[in-house]
């Protein structure tokens, strides 16, 4: 069991939601797996899952759009 650093509470598998304020744009990832605290419920992402949503972001930068909504699955 790993301990949440923050309250010591318990983390557990999740999904979360990622979002990302542009200036130009916002991008929403849904579904997004983490480990969430129980009992604050912070929230950590996994630096594979992180780079995934690099790259969603990342592309989405380039591509321009208003809102960019996406689920990871």
């Amino acid at each position: 069991m790993t301990r949440c650093p923050l309250c010591g509470g318990e983390k557990a598998p999740g999904r979360t939601i990622y979002s990302v304020d542009l200036g130009t744009g916002v991008v929403v990832v849904r579904n997004v797996p983490a480990e969430i605290c129980k009992q604050c419920g912070e929230e950590w992402i996994g630096s594979e899952t992180a780079r995934r949503l690099e790259a969603i972001v990342e592309k989405a930068r380039q591509e321009r759009p208003d809102v960019e909504i996406v689920t990871l699955g």
